[in-house]
C-alpha cells in the first residue's frame, strides 16, 4: 500500500482506483454543463421555497406557530447553505505533530485489516505516528485479522478485552496508551486517505482548536439504492452542516469514522466522560458527540473538508434504522446537554443550535397537523400540498449542491433522503426521547 496513489481508496470490495482526471474540451465542456444544470436546480428550488414562504408571511395571522416555524426552518437551511460558502478548510502550514491512530473494533473481522492498512499507507513520517487498535471483545475474528496485520506491521500496538466494555473503554484505552500529540480515531470500517491525517492535523495549529472532524464519504456506495441515499446525506451533512457550525468552532459532533483531539485536551475531560450518566442510566453510546461535547465547553471544534475517509454503512433498511434510533437518542441527550453552555458561544451559532434543537422534536407534530389534522378536522387539502412541494424543493436544493460540488450520479438521492426522512426517519425522534432510559446499542 505504501505505493498507492493518492487517488485510491479502500472500499468494502477492496481497492478501487478513481479515475485520473482529465482536461479534454470534451470533459471540461461536460462539467461546466452539469455545474450550469446544479446552479439552475438550486435557484428553481430555492425561488419555489421563498415563494411558499411569502404564503406564510401572507397568512401568517391564520396559523402564527405554524407559518413561524415554516418561516423558520427555511432560514435555517438557507443560513446553512450560505455560511458552508463562506467556509474554508484550514489552511495547510506543514506542521507534523505526533500522532496516535486509534482504531476501536467490536466484530469487524470483514474490515479491520484493511482499515489499519489504511493507516500504514499515509503520508506521514513514520517515526512520527504509531496505530494501536483496541478490541472490544470481539467474538468473530477480528483479533487473528489484528494479529496477522501485526505480521507486517510489527510496531502495530493491540489491546484485548476479555468483555465487551463499550466502543468509550476502548477508546479511553487507547488514549491512556497512546503517546501521540493529536489523537486519530478512526472506525474499524473506515478507510484514511493518504493525506487525510496530514490535512486533518493542520487545524490544530491554532492553540484554541481541541478537536478536527474529517470528511466522510461511503465506501460501499454501489450496493443498493440506501447506501447511496446515505452517499448524499453524508455529504450534505459534512459539507453543508459541519462546514457552517465550523466559521464560528461549534461543529457539535466529531464523528468516529475520522476525526482527530488535542490529546492533552482529551486527558482534562477523559474521566468525567468515562464516567457520565444521563438520567440515572450510564451512557453507553453516542460517545464521539459526548466527547466533543465535552471540549466543546471551553474549546474550538472545528471540521476539515480535505481530510477524508471512508466508511461502511448499513445496507439493510433495518440495520440503517437502528442506527438511526441510537443517533437520535444521543443527539438528545447530548444537544441537550449542550443548551446549557451553548448561549456562550458566537450569536449566529448559538441561534442555530437551539433552532436545531427544536426543529426535530416540532417537526412530527407539525406533519400530523398539516398532513392529518387540517385535512380531516377542516376539509384543507392544499395545505399538505404545499408543505410536501416545500419539502421537495428543499431535498432539490440538496441534491442540486451535492451535483455542483461532486459531479456524480449519486445526487438525485439527496431528494431520496428527504422524502425517506418525511416517511421514516422523522417518527423516530418522539421514540428516541420515550426511551431515552434504554441504552442498548441495537445493532450488535
Amino acid at each position: 500500500m505504501s505505493s498507492v496513489d493518492e487517488n485510491i481508496f479502500v472500499t468494502k470490495s477492496g481497492i478501487s482506483v478513481e479515475a485520473p482526471s482529465t482536461f479534454s474540451a470534451s470533459n471540461v465542456m461536460k462539467r461546466l454543463l452539469i455545474v450550469v444544470a446544479a446552479m439552475v436546480l438550486i435557484a428553481f428550488a430555492m425561488a419555489t421555497v421563498i415563494g411558499l414562504r411569502m404564503s406564510n408571511i401572507n397568512f401568517y395571522w391564520y396559523s402564527p406557530l405554524a407559518n413561524l416555524y415554516s418561516l423558520a426552518i427555511a432560514g435555517f437551511i438557507f443560513s446553512r447553505f450560505v455560511f458552508s460558502l463562506i467556509y474554508r478548510t484550514p489552511k495547510d502550514v506543514g506542521i507534523t505533530p505526533s500522532v496516535s491512530i486509534i482504531i476501536t473494533a467490536f466484530n469487524e473481522e470483514d474490515a479491520i485489516y484493511r482499515t489499519v492498512e489504511c493507516c500504514y499507507a499515509i503520508d506521514y513520517p513514520k517515526r512520527l505516528y504509531d496505530v494501536i487498535v483496541v478490541d472490544d471483545g470481539s467474538t468473530d475474528a477480528t483479533v487473528a485479522e489484528v494479529r496477522r496485520a501485526q505480521e507486517r506491521w510489527p510496531n502495530l500496538k493491540l489491546h484485548v478485552f476479555e468483555r465487551n466494555k463499550g466502543k468509550r473503554e476502548a477508546m479511553a484505552a487507547g488514549a491512556y496508551d497512546s503517546t501521540g500529540e493529536i489523537l486519530v480515531y478512526v472506525d474499524s470500517d473506515s478507510f484514511v486517505k493518504k493525506d487525510g491525517v496530514h490535512k486533518i492535523v493542520q487545524g490544530f495549529a491554532d492553540l484554541r482548536v481541541a478537536a478536527v472532524a474529517g470528511h466522510t464519504e461511503v465506501a460501499n456506495v454501489t450496493e443498493n439504492s440506501l447506501t447511496k441515499m446515505q452517499q448524499a446525506r453524508y455529504y450534505v451533512a459534512f459539507r453543508v452542516i459541519k462546514a457552517a457550525e465550523s466559521i464560528f468552532g461549534t461543529v457539535t459532533c466529531c464523528p468516529g469514522c475520522f476525526s482527530a483531539y488535542r490529546r492533552s485536551c482529551v486527558m482534562e475531560v477523559l474521566e468525567p466522560w468515562l464516567g457520565q450518566h444521563f438520567l440515572g442510566i450510564q451512557a453507553t453510546f453516542g460517545d464521539d458527540r459526548s466527547l466533543t461535547n465535552y471540549l466543546l465547553r471551553k474549546y474550538r471544534v472545528i471540521y476539515a473538508a480535505d481530510a477524508v475517509a471512508t466508511t461502511i454503512v448499513p445496507e439493510r433498511h433495518k440495520q440503517f434504522l437502528k442506527q438511526q434510533l441510537r443517533w437520535k437518542k444521543s443527539w438528545f441527550r447530548e444537544t441537550l446537554i449542550a443548551a446549557t453552555f451553548m448561549w456562550k458561544k458566537h450569536p449566529f451559532a448559538a441561534i442555530a443550535f437551539y433552532a436545531q434543537l427544536l426543529f426535530p422534536i416540532i417537526a412530527p407534530i407539525l406533519i400530523l397537523r398539516i398532513c392529518l389534522w387540517l385535512p380531516v378536522a377542516h376539509g384543507d387539502f392544499v395545505s399538505p400540498v404545499i408543505y410536501l412541494l416545500g419539502t421537495v424543493m428543499i431535498g432539490l436544493m440538496f441534491s442540486g449542491y451535492y451535483l455542483f460540488w461532486k459531479n456524480d450520479r449519486y445526487w438525485i438521492y439527496g431528494l431520496y433522503f428527504t422524502l425517506y426522512y418525511l416517511i421514516f426517519l422523522v417518527w423516530q425522534m418522539p421514540y428516541a426521547i420515550a426511551t431515552q432510559r434504554d441504552n442498548r446499542w441495537g445493532t450488535r
